[in-house]
């Protein structure tokens, strides 16, 4: 009965059990340095549909960002709560999420192209 306990505890406290295979831990976009970030919006920008791109002018427009601000709004609380107004209906959402996955691709790339051909 200790056993199962300490088994079940674990299991809460980690997420994952023996036989899942435990998941990558997906890079941090504001952990990089700004020139960084932008590559990747930059990267990001080229690989999203149309839909993606169009609700990016508009969040760029309605707050009167450019790449830089953009940027560096992702990584400020206050900023992503404001952010938060323009992916109220489902179909934003999944958008949104298009374009994290993409970005995530492009952190990829950037890590291991970039930062470490300098060490």
């Amino acid at each position: 009965m200790r056993v199962l306990a300490i088994f079940t505890l674990a299991v809460l406290l980690c997420g994952t059990t023996a036989q899942t295979a435990v998941k990558k831990k997906p890079l941090l976009f504001c952990v990089l340095p700004n020139e960084y970030r932008i590559m990747a919006l930059q990267c990001m920008w080229r690989y999203t549909y149309s839909q993606v791109q169009e609700l990016i002018v508009q969040i760029l427009q309605r707050e009167k960002w450019g790449v830089t601000e953009f940027a560096q709004g992702l990584c400020s609380p206050y900023e992503v709560f404001k952010l938060k107004k323009y992916f109220k209906k489902q179909n934003k959402r999944k958008l949104l999420q298009e374009a994290v996955a993409h970005t995530e691709i492009c952190i990829r790339y950037i890590v291991e192209q970039y930062i470490k051909r300098g060490q």
